[in-house]
């Protein structure tokens, strides 16, 4: 099992123990409207009015791209998402790595819990399409190349500017060059997540309106 499965199953107890069940079918939700995007054959693109926010984004603290990322996501609006998500990344990995003021216990810390939280849910809606995925990230990176970092501006260290978009590279590469391998290893994860999500739901529903309460209270 997968540390993503590990880390979801975990997740969907926690969510149980809170009995709410509808975040569980959002998630098969995402699914739904991931297969009938890839079916449609569309290509990867982004809105021009996220595109606009995004230059708003450019003057703010890297921290802004992913609440924007999240809020995109809830409006089911995914390949938006991803954009924004990757390009904080993007720009949270250079903002660490060239602000002398960096503290692991602050700006460190505040990006792995972003990543996490908000990455995770656009990363299970990617992984339903290795070519969207790679779009994803060549979309991302290519906007951080042009655009410059108003916030905190490439000119305050361009080595290490350069030094972050170069590993998004890899990234894009490893993916093409093993695309058979994810696609075959994403779709043994997607169909244990959603026994599980199916699983966790029927036992839930199983459970008298006494034994949901007092799940809650314990929780």
């Amino acid at each position: 099992m997968t540390r993503l499965i590990l880390i979801f199953t975990l997740s969907l107890i926690t969510t149980l123990c809170f009995g709410q069940v509808e975040q569980l079918n959002a998630y098969k939700k995402l699914y739904t409207i991931a297969d009938s995007l890839n079916k449609s054959g569309h290509p990867f693109s982004v809105d021009n009015l996220t595109t606009q926010k995004v230059k708003s984004l450019d003057k703010q603290h890297p921290a802004k791209y992913f609440e924007e990322a999240a809020e995109l996501y809830k409006d089911a609006k995914y390949n938006d998402a991803a954009f924004v998500y990757y390009l904080g990344l993007l720009r949270y990995r250079y903002y660490n790595s060239a602000n002398p003021k960096y503290q692991a216990s602050g700006d460190g810390a505040l990006a792995a819990s972003l990543q996490y939280v908000t990455g995770e849910p656009i990363n299970l809606y990617l992984k339903t399409n290795v070519d969207n995925f790679i779009a994803a990230l060549k979309f991302s990176s290519d906007y951080y190349s042009e655009n410059d970092y108003s916030y905190y501006s490439r000119q305050k260290n361009s080595e290490k500017y350069e030094k972050v978009v170069a590993n998004f590279s890899n990234l894009i590469k490893d993916l093409q060059i093993n695309k058979a391998k994810y696609e075959k290893e994403w779709d043994e994860e997607r169909k244990m997540m959603i026994e599980s999500i199916d699983k966790a739901i029927d036992e839930y529903n199983k459970m008298t309106p006494e034994e949901k309460a007092k799940l809650k209270n314990n929780n």
